[in-house]
């Protein structure tokens, strides 16, 4: 009987641990952060743990199947950090990390294939966010107009320019889904700009993690209709005159259909760029159309004027991302466009700054 009861015991035991993977943590350095907690990326929670003052940390993670996680990592004065990975049961990770200014970063990586790509990953992201930030406080920095349209403008060209350098990297680690998960979290605002990549990453391992949600969002995505070759999906509204205007009526032009919105910072740096590309070019069969995600009229209109949007087609629901316009177009982030051929087919997608002076001069000049 002692021996059933012994056994019984060691079995509930395994049982109960038989999918209880570890982290342990080490903090190199200066470390203002204190807890450590893990949720998946519906945001449901698994477990939280402290920091210890000499800067470790250990989490038991009780999964059933390896996932996306999220480790979010808090501290004094609201100071936040988080990264990312997949986690399978009885993984054994061991990281090595630090903290600067405005990162986290992980300086070591053992014990799985997922955790030693995102340790190459980032190894690869910490020159690219150094050379963004210089950007970003010239921009905030700069006294004249000009200035600024000259900074956005290569700050955009700069992260084109980085995204298709690490479109191979992600590609060469396909059969992993942290390879997918990092790919996402960089570049989901340009997903269109990446669309092959992430159909290949998707392919890859869809199978194999159908239950995960990365899965389901990528997934839909890759079902865009918006891609290069498609006919465009007709747009119909109401312009700030009260007339109503669609798409197709401007069939016979290359069309930019250009999202926006008052409140976007990015967008307004970008105005500029499409007020120069279309009083370059509409002797030449070029128009806009623009569709704001603006919440107020006033500020639509006001807007309009400021920035010099002088073409005709500007259409708004007032129902920022609830628009029906821009859930047509899947638009996750704004600036986006996409520019129409004049058989009302997509030529191309996400056009900013300099790529999308480059384009029209390829098609109209």
């Amino acid at each position: 009987m002692k021996q059933r009861v012994a056994f019984l015991l060691f079995f509930y035991t395994f049982a109960a641990n038989a999918f209880a993977a570890t982290v342990t943590g080490t903090f190199v350095g200066e470390n203002p952060l204190q807890t450590v907690s893990v949720s998946y990326l519906t945001n449901d929670f698994i477990t939280t743990a402290p920091v210890n003052p000499d800067g470790t940390f250990t989490l038991n993670l009780n999964i059933k199947q390896a996932d996306c996680l999220a480790f979010t990592f808090t501290g004094t004065n609201g100071v936040q950090r988080q990264i990312y990975f997949t986690v399978s049961p009885a993984d054994k990770i061991m990281l090595e990390m630090s903290v600067t200014y405005d990162d986290l970063v992980v300086s070591d990586a053992k014990g799985s294939a997922d955790v030693a790509f995102l340790k190459k990953h980032q190894d690869k992201m910490n020159a690219y966010h150094k050379d963004v930030m210089a950007l970003d406080k010239a921009y905030s920095t700069a006294k004249e107009s000009i200035d600024r349209q000259r900074i956005q403008t290569e700050y955009y060209s700069k992260v084109q320019a980085f995204g298709k350098q690490m479109e191979p990297f992600y590609l060469e680690n396909k059969t992993l889904l942290t390879s997918l998960l990092l790919a996402y979290v960089n570049f989901s605002r340009e997903f269109n700009a990446h669309k092959q990549m992430f159909k290949t990453l998707y392919n890859s391992v869809s199978a194999k993690y159908s239950y995960s949600v990365l899965i389901n969002e990528v997934g839909s995505k890759v079902s865009n209709p918006i891609e290069i070759g498609a006919v465009a999906p007709e747009l119909e509204g109401v312009t700030p005159d009260g007339k109503t205007i669609k798409l197709s009526d401007l069939r016979g032009k290359y069309v930019l259909v250009d999202f926006w919105a008052s409140w976007c910072r990015p967008c307004r740096g970008e105005n500029p760029n499409v007020v120069a590309a279309y009083n370059k070019y509409k002797s030449k069969k070029f128009d806009v159309f623009s569709v704001s995600l603006d919440r107020n009229a006033e500020s639509w209109k006001s807007a309009i004027e400021a920035d010099g949007l002088v073409w005709k087609n500007h259409i708004c629901t007032f129902q920022q991302w609830n628009c029906p316009q821009a859930k047509k177009y899947r638009v996750s982030s704004i600036p986006f466009s996409v520019l129409v051929g004049p058989d009302g087919k997509i030529v191309a997608i996400s056009l900013r700054g300099e790529t999308l002076q480059i384009k029209l001069a390829e098609m109209l000049q």
